[in-house]
């Protein structure tokens, strides 16, 4: 696996239990690098070359360039989108999860669960937004310590949440729930999420360093509560 890349660029590959697994790339190469490693479509290459800002055009080609190499085959990879804007892949029975950071890609694939991953720059600004997706009690289980740590674990675990419900319409604040977790440089976590009487249970994984913060995850249990008529 990864037989086209560099070992300083791929900073992490690891599995989430055994359902899954996911990685991370540090990008540092040229634009050219990861399109000569990529088969797109005319679709795709049309709406690469309308990409104008440089950073995103790279970090566009950088998180599709690492799930190729995840999924590790030479041939075409057939990456779309649904309604919601979900990925998803018509010619590989996977799972997939992308994001990217400014200097960082991530993916995750799984052939049996619904997956999601983020992958946050440890000095994002986040402390003047975390009213907005917290609740009061999520709140109020923020240590004194290492603030700016657990708050990027929450945004980051609600983050995973929404991308494996994938439907639109999900209040960050209301509608998930990021359980009481101890802060270490990696450990796991659990959320849930309940909207419109579907309760979906989520297991995560989370991982600190200086360079980023990542956390992915993968759907637990889901019920079905029957609603009032």
């Amino acid at each position: 696996m990864f037989k086209l890349v560099e070992a300083m660029a791929l900073v992490l590959k690891e599995n989430l239990l055994n359902y899954a697994e996911y990685a991370v790339w540090k990008i540092e190469e040229e634009p050219e690098f990861y399109r000569a490693g990529l088969i797109l479509s005319d679709w795709e290459t049309n709406y690469l070359n309308n990409i104008t800002h440089p950073k995103r055009k790279l970090t566009w080609l950088a998180s599709r360039f690492l799930l190729k190499q995840l999924i590790d085959t030479d041939v075409f990879v057939e990456l779309l989108f649904d309604e919601h804007g979900k990925p998803y892949v018509t010619n590989f029975d996977i799972f997939v999860s992308l994001s990217h950071s400014n200097e960082h890609a991530a993916a995750i694939v799984s052939k049996s669960f619904e997956v999601g991953i983020d992958v946050e720059e440890p000095h994002r600004k986040i402390e003047i937004i975390k009213n907005k997706f917290l609740s009061t009690v999520e709140l109020n289980n923020i240590g004194e310590t290492q603030v700016q740590q657990q708050l990027l674990i929450y945004w980051s675990a609600k983050e995973v949440m929404y991308k494996i419900y994938g439907k639109r319409k999900l209040e960050f604040k209301d509608d998930m729930y990021v359980k009481p977790f101890l802060l270490n440089e990696r450990g796991d976590i659990n959320g849930i999420l309940m909207k419109n009487g579907l309760v979906a249970e989520y297991h995560m994984h989370y991982l600190l360093n200086n360079d980023f913060t990542l956390v992915v995850g993968a759907e637990k249990e889901v019920s079905v509560i029957n609603q009032p008529s």
